[in-house]
C-alpha cells in the first residue's frame, strides 16, 4: 500500500520488565517489507525493579509514569502526526491513566494524533498473581503493585473515563476523543486470565500465548504480531474503521446497498458477540457518599477500626439497628479504610444479589464455564465461598441492607445454618459484613457476631448538624436540642440540616416559619406526640420510623411551599420502585411522566428542578456509579430505605395507586423499549432496570396494594416478561423462575386465567427456564401446553405461537428418543421454518436459529447432507448481512456443519471448518463454547491420517483445562476423559 503519512509505533512494557521485552516485535517489524518502510518504533521505558536495591530511587506511581510518558510523547515524537500504542500488562494501565488524565484536563485534542491503542495480557479488571507473590514478599510494598490490586479505585477511574470518552466517543473535543482500543488476552496466561485481560472493552480477543510470549511472537504468523500490524496498517489509513468509530449521523445516512432483511423492513443482524455483563469489573462501593461529612460517633470510630483490626474472635460481623440509625454508612466507613489497607472489596446491594455474586466469581477467577454450569446446577455460593476461601489476599465482603435475611440462607434452610451467601469463611484473610435491622442473634447463627448501632450521642449529632448546615442553623446548645428531639438518628439529622440550608439559600420567600434548629424543632415537636425522653438507646423502631417520617413531612412540605410540589409526588413515585440504584435519567427522559395525571404540564426543567428540589432537601442522595460506560446508567439516585417505607405508607400513594404504581411499571418499561433483553448489548440497561422492574411487577401483582386499574397489571406483566427473558438470557435461571412462577400460580388473585395470553408469556418464559435447566421432561409437559393454548387463542402461526414450538421442539430432541419421535420433532421443525420465513421472513434472525435447531435434527437422524445444506444456507445468509462471525449461534452452526462434513467422510473440511470458528471466537478461551469447539475439533482430527497424535495432545489438554476449570461431573469434562481413556487403551505404546 501507498503510504503518505509515517506511523510512529511505541511500545510500552508492564510491572518488573524493561524495553527489551519488545526485541521481538521490534525485529520482526524492521524486516517486514510492508512495515519497515514508514513505520518508525519507539520503545518507551520506565523504572520498574523487581527487587529494590537503591533506597534513593523511588518506584515511580502509575500516575508518575503516565506523566513520564506524556512528556516522552510530547518531546521525542513533538512532531508526529500519527501513533500508535502497544502495551503488555500494566502498560496498559499506565496508558489508560495517562488518556484519563489527559481528558480530565481538558486535553482531549492533544490525543487525536493517537490512531489506535492496543492492549496485550493487561490487568483491566485486576489481576490476582501479584497478591500470590505478596505471600512470598512479606515487606512488599511496590506502589505499583497497588495499582495491580483489583478494582484500585484509581484504575477503574480511569477506565472508567476511557469507556466512557475514548471507546465510545462520537466527536473530537476537549473532554472527548475516538481512539481504537483493543485488548487481548493470552489463552494459557496463568497470571491475567483471557476474561481479566478483555475485561469491558468491547475489541480485541484471545491469542494462542502465556503471558509472556504473547509479546515475544516467533515469527510473522502470530496473532499478536498479526494485531499490531492490523493497528498499523488502519492507522496509515488515517481513519478508524468505520464500523467502530464513524460519529453519528447529523443529516441522512449515507446511502449503500441494503441486505435483503433491511430491505424487508425487518432486523438484518443478529444479538451482537458482546461481552458477558457479569465480565465487567465489579462495581466499587458508593465511595461518594463519604463526600457528606465527616463519620461522627466515637462507638462508630471504634467499631470501625477493631473489624479490620484482626483481634476480633468473629469474622462475620452484623451492623444491626433501627433504619436511619447509619449502618449502611458505618459500613462504608470500613470498606474505605479496608479498601486503603490493600484488601479486596465487595459490595452488595441486596436488591442486585444474584448478578453481584456472579460477578464476584468472575472476579475471584472463575472460568466462565464453571460460572456458567454453577448457576445452572443451584452450586453457585458452595462455588463462590470455595473461591473466597482460596483467595490469597485479606478481603472484605459487605451485604448492605440485608433486613430479610432469608435471601442470604440457602434456598431449603436458615441464613444461620452457613450453607448459604452468608457464611463463616474458611480463610483467617476474609471478613464479612451485614447491615440489617434485624439484631436477634439466634437468626445469624453463633458464628456471628451482632453489634447494635445506637443512636449517635446529642453532641455528635449537634456536630452533625453545624457541619452539614455550614453554621446556618443556630447555636451549638439548639443543635443538641434537636439532636435530642431526632432521637440521634443521623437520616433524619441529615434530612433536617439539609431542609434548614435549604431554606436558607433559598432565593424564593417560603410561607413557613422554620430558619433554624430551633424553629424547625419546635415544628417537628408539634407533630409528634413523643418527648425528648423517649430517644437515646431506647430508641424503638416504630418511633425511629415516626421520626424519620415526620421529618420528610416537614421536608416535603417546604418543598410545596418553594412550589416545588412536584418533588413530593416524584419522590412518592420513586419510592414505588426498588431500593437499588434508580438510573433515573433513563427512566425520566422520555414523554411518560407527561402522560401521567400526577404531572399535569410536565417539561424537562420542570422534572429538573423537582430532582434538584429533592437533592437540595437531603431526600435523595444523586451521585455517579464508577466504572459504568454509559453515561445514563452511571448517574444514578438512591433512596433511604426507610424514607422509601415511610412514602410507600404514604396515603395519597395507597387511595391513588393506580397512578403511582402505573406510572413506575410505565417508566420502566418505557426505557427498557426496543431494548430486546436476549441482546448483550443491552444488558448493561437491563442490569440497572431489573431491579425495578421486579420491585414494581411484584407490587402491582401481588403486593397488597394491587392497583384495580387492569391495563396496569396488564403492563405489569409484559414487564415482568421482559425481565425474565433478560434474566435467562444472563444465565440467572433461579432468579428468573422466582419471578414468574408466584406470578404464574398466582395469577387468578389479581384477575387472570392461566391460559389468558399475558399469562401464556410468562408459562413459555417458564418452559425456557426448565429447558436451559436441562430439565427436559418438565419443559416439555410445560411447553406442550403453553403450544396447545397459543394454538387455540392465537393461531398455529402467530410469532408467539411459533416460538413456544420452536422450544418444544428443542425440549423433546435434547431427550434420548426412539427413531419415530426424531422424525415427528423434523417434521415439527419443517412446519415452524416455513411458517417463519412467511411470518418474519427468511433471513431473520430467529428463522434461522429454528433453521439450525432443524439442522442439529437432521444429524440426529443420520441425513448428514441436508444437515449440510441447512447449516450452509445459515452461513450465507449471515454473511451476506454482515454478521459477526463471532456471534455465538454462527460458532454453534460451524460446528454443526463440522459434524456434517465428518460423518460423510470429509475430514480435513471439517477440520478447517472448525479450526476457522475457533480462531474466529471472540468469548473467553474458559467459556462454555470455546470449550465445546475445542473438544469437536479433537472429534474431527481422530480420524485425519496422520494427526491422530496431535489430536490426543490436544485432548490431553482440553482435559487438564477442563480439570482446572469444572467440576469432574460435567458433561463435556465427562466425555473428554473417556474419549482419553479409550485411546489410551486402544493406542501402542
Amino acid at each position: 500500500m501507498a503510504v503518505q503519512e509515517r506511523v510512529h509505533l511505541v511500545f510500552v512494557h508492564g510491572l518488573f520488565s524493561s524495553a527489551k521485552v519488545w526485541k521481538a516485535f521490534h525485529t520482526l517489524i524492521s524486516t517486514d517489507p510492508e512495515l519497515s518502510d514508514w513505520v518508525t518504533v519507539h520503545r518507551f521505558e520506565y523504572d520498574s525493579p523487581f527487587v529494590r536495591l537503591r533506597p534513593d530511587r523511588r518506584v515511580a506511581e502509575t500516575d508518575d509514569v503516565a506523566d513520564q510518558l506524556g512528556t516522552f510523547l510530547e518531546t521525542r515524537l513533538a512532531e508526529a502526526e500519527r501513533i500508535v500504542l502497544v502495551t503488555h500488562s500494566q502498560g496498559g494501565l499506565v496508558v489508560q491513566r495517562f488518556l484519563a488524565r489527559k481528558l480530565w484536563n481538558g486535553g482531549g485534542a492533544e490525543l487525536a494524533r493517537i490512531k489506535h491503542f492496543t492492549m496485550f495480557a493487561c490487568p483491566n479488571t485486576g489481576s490476582g498473581f501479584f497478591l500470590t507473590v505478596r505471600k512470598y514478599l512479606k515487606v512488599w510494598r511496590n506502589p505499583q503493585e497497588q495499582q495491580l490490586r483489583p478494582f484500585d479505585r484509581a484504575v477503574t477511574e480511569a477506565q472508567r473515563t476511557v469507556l466512557s470518552a475514548v471507546v465510545h466517543a462520537r466527536a473530537y473535543s476537549d473532554q472527548e476523543c475516538p481512539i481504537p482500543v483493543r485488548a487481548y488476552g493470552g489463552s494459557s496466561d496463568e497470571i491475567v486470565p483471557p476474561v481479566v485481560a478483555r475485561g469491558v472493552f468491547p475489541k480485541g480477543g484471545v491469542v494462542t500465548a502465556d503471558h509472556f510470549s504473547i509479546v515475544q511472537p516467533a515469527d510473522r504468523t502470530q496473532d499478536s504480531y498479526l494485531a499490531v500490524r492490523r493497528a498499523l496498517l488502519e492507522a496509515a489509513q488515517g481513519t478508524p474503521p468505520e464500523e467502530e468509530f464513524a460519529p453519528l449521523p447529523l443529516g441522512p445516512a449515507p446511502t449503500r446497498p441494503l441486505s435483503p432483511a433491511e430491505a424487508s423492513g425487518r432486523p438484518s443482524l443478529p444479538p451482537p458477540a458482546a461481552g458477558e455483563l457479569d465480565l465487567a469489573p465489579f462495581p466499587p462501593p458508593p465511595y461518594g457518599q463519604l463526600d457528606e461529612g465527616q463519620f461522627k460517633g466515637q462507638d462508630r470510630l471504634s467499631l470501625a477500626a477493631s473489624l479490620l483490626s484482626g483481634q476480633s474472635a468473629q469474622q462475620v460481623h452484623v451492623l444491626a439497628g433501627l433504619g436511619g440509625s447509619g449502618k449502611s454508612r458505618l459500613a462504608l466507613e470500613v470498606a474505605d479504610r479496608a479498601q486503603r489497607a490493600g484488601h479486596r472489596v465487595w459490595w452488595v446491594s441486596m436488591p442486585e444479589l444474584n448478578l453481584r455474586m456472579r460477578m464476584m466469581a468472575h472476579d475471584l477467577g472463575a472460568p466462565s464455564i464453571a460460572v456458567e454450569r454453577a448457576w445452572l446446577l443451584g452450586n453457585s455460593m458452595d462455588l463462590v465461598w470455595k473461591l473466597l476461601n482460596d483467595c490469597p489476599d485479606p478481603w472484605l465482603l459487605i451485604f448492605d441492607n440485608a433486613d430479610d435475611p432469608a435471601r442470604l440462607g440457602p434456598r431449603d434452610g436458615l441464613v444461620s445454618d452457613g450453607t448459604g451467601w452468608l457464611r463463616k469463611p474458611q480463610n483467617a484473610r476474609g471478613t464479612v459484613l451485614v447491615t440489617s435491622r434485624v439484631r436477634r442473634q439466634q437468626t445469624w447463627g453463633d458464628w456471628s457476631a451482632v453489634h447494635q448501632i445506637l443512636p449517635l450521642h446529642e453532641d455528635d449529632g449537634a456536630s452533625l448538624l453545624l457541619e452539614r448546615t455550614g453554621g446556618l442553623g443556630g447555636t451549638n446548645e439548639d443543635a443538641r436540642r434537636l439532636s435530642r428531639e431526632l432521637g440521634g438518628l443521623p437520616l433524619a439529622l441529615r434530612h433536617a440540616a439539609d431542609a434548614i440550608k435549604a431554606v436558607n439559600e433559598s432565593h424564593v420567600s417560603l410561607d413557613s416559619d422554620i430558619r433554624d434548629f430551633e424553629t424547625f424543632r419546635r415544628t417537628f415537636a408539634a407533630r409528634a406526640e413523643t418527648s425528648a425522653d423517649q430517644a437515646g438507646p431506647d430508641l424503638s423502631e416504630l418511633l425511629g420510623r415516626e421520626i424519620v417520617e415526620k421529618v420528610c413531612g416537614i421536608a416535603l412540605d417546604l418543598l410545596r411551599r418553594r412550589e416545588s410540589a412536584g418533588s413530593a409526588t416524584l419522590l412518592k413515585v420513586l419510592a414505588c420502585l426498588s431500593i437499588a440504584p434508580i438510573p433515573y435519567r433513563c427512566l425520566l427522559s422520555g414523554p411518560t411522566l407527561g402522560q401521567s395525571p400526577l404531572f399535569p404540564g410536565a417539561t424537562p426543567a420542570r422534572i429538573h428542578a423537582a430532582l434538584t428540589g429533592l437533592e437540595d432537601f437531603g431526600l435523595v442522595d444523586a451521585y455517579q456509579r464508577e466504572g459504568v460506560a454509559e453515561r445514563d446508567l452511571a448517574h444514578v439516585l438512591t433512596l433511604h430505605p426507610v424514607v422509601h417505607g415511610v412514602l410507600r405508607e404514604d396515603e395519597e400513594v395507597r387511595d391513588r395507586s393506580a397512578d403511582y404504581y402505573g406510572l413506575a411499571v410505565r417508566m420502566v418499561l418505557s426505557a427498557a423499549h426496543a431494548r430486546n433483553p436476549d441482546h448483550p448489548s443491552n444488558w448493561p440497561l437491563w442490569s440497572a432496570l431489573a431491579p425495578h422492574a421486579m420491585e414494581v411487577s411484584r407490587a402491582c401483582l401481588l403486593g397488597e396494594l394491587k392497583p384495580s386499574d387492569r391495563t396496569v397489571r396488564t403492563t405489569a406483566l409484559e414487564l415482568a416478561r421482559l425481565t425474565a427473558r433478560y434474566l435467562i438470557a444472563m444465565g440467572l435461571l433461579t432468579p428468573a423462575y422466582d419471578l414468574v412462577h408466584p406470578l404464574i400460580e398466582g395469577c387468578a388473585s389479581f384477575g387472570f386465567d392461566r391460559d389468558d395470553r399475558e399469562i401464556l408469556g410468562l408459562r413459555h418464559e417458564q418452559g425456557r427456564i426448565l429447558l436451559e435447566g436441562e430439565q427436559l421432561t418438565r419443559a416439555e409437559d410445560e411447553l406442550r401446553q403453553v403450544v396447545e393454548a397459543r394454538t387455540r387463542i392465537l393461531g398455529e402461526n402467530d410469532a408467539d405461537t411459533l416460538a413456544s414450538r420452536h422450544k418444544l421442539a428443542r425440549a423433546i430432541n435434547e431427550q434420548d428418543g426412539d427413531r419415530q419421535k426424531e422424525e415427528q420433532v423434523e417434521q415439527m421443525l419443517r412446519s415452524i421454518v416455513e411458517a417463519e420465513q412467511e411470518v418474519r421472513g427468511p433471513e431473520y434472525y430467529d428463522t434461522l436459529v429454528v433453521r439450525h435447531t432443524l439442522a442439529r435434527a437432521l444429524l440426529t437422524l443420520g441425513r448428514n447432507g441436508e444437515a449440510e445444506a441447512e447449516a450452509r444456507q445459515i452461513l450465507d445468509i449471515s454473511r451476506r448481512n454482515h454478521w459477526p462471525p463471532s456471534t455465538p449461534e454462527i460458532l454453534r452452526v460451524r460446528e454443526t456443519l463440522a459434524y456434517a462434513l465428518l460423518r460423510q467422510g470429509r475430514h480435513d473440511e471439517a477440520e478447517r471448518m472448525i479450526r476457522e470458528a475457533l480462531r474466529d471466537a471472540s468469548q473467553p478461551a474458559d467459556s462454555n463454547l470455546v470449550m465445546r469447539l475445542r473438544y469437536t475439533h479433537v472429534t474431527v482430527l481422530l480420524p485425519i491420517r496422520g494427526r491422530t497424535s496431535e489430536a490426543v495432545n490436544k485432548l490431553r489438554a482440553l482435559v487438564r483445562d477442563l480439570d482446572r476449570v469444572v467440576a469432574s461431573e460435567h458433561p463435556l469434562s465427562r466425555h473428554a476423559r473417556a474419549m482419553l481413556e479409550q485411546l489410551d487403551r486402544e493406542m501402542p505404546g
